[in-house]
């Protein structure tokens, strides 16, 4: 360790940017998927067990995912400009 203690706020801001940028991609595949599913000819219960799990369980886990890489970026952007005020002090 060379005695740095703090955080390089562009470094931080570029990972804040990837975790949004990979929340987009992933609400992306959750709505193609969705689509794809829709689009799907199947019929009878394990088709309609099928979508019920993807509507009320996988698709809403997928979307968690999404969310919470979006309050992580939000959280990091706000502690690279909170790291930008410390040494501005």
């Amino acid at each position: 360790m060379t005695g740095f203690i703090g955080m390089d706020p562009e470094a931080v801001r570029t990972l804040a940017r990837q975790l949004e940028a990979k929340a987009g991609e992933i609400d992306a595949i959750a709505t193609t998927l969705s689509a794809q599913i829709d689009g799907t000819t199947w019929l009878g219960r394990d088709a309609d067990a099928f979508r019920s799990d993807w509507a009320g369980s996988y698709r809403t886990q997928l979307i968690a995912v999404a969310t919470a890489l979006r309050e992580a970026s939000t959280r990091a952007t706000a502690n690279a400009a909170q790291q930008d005020e410390a040494s501005r002090a």
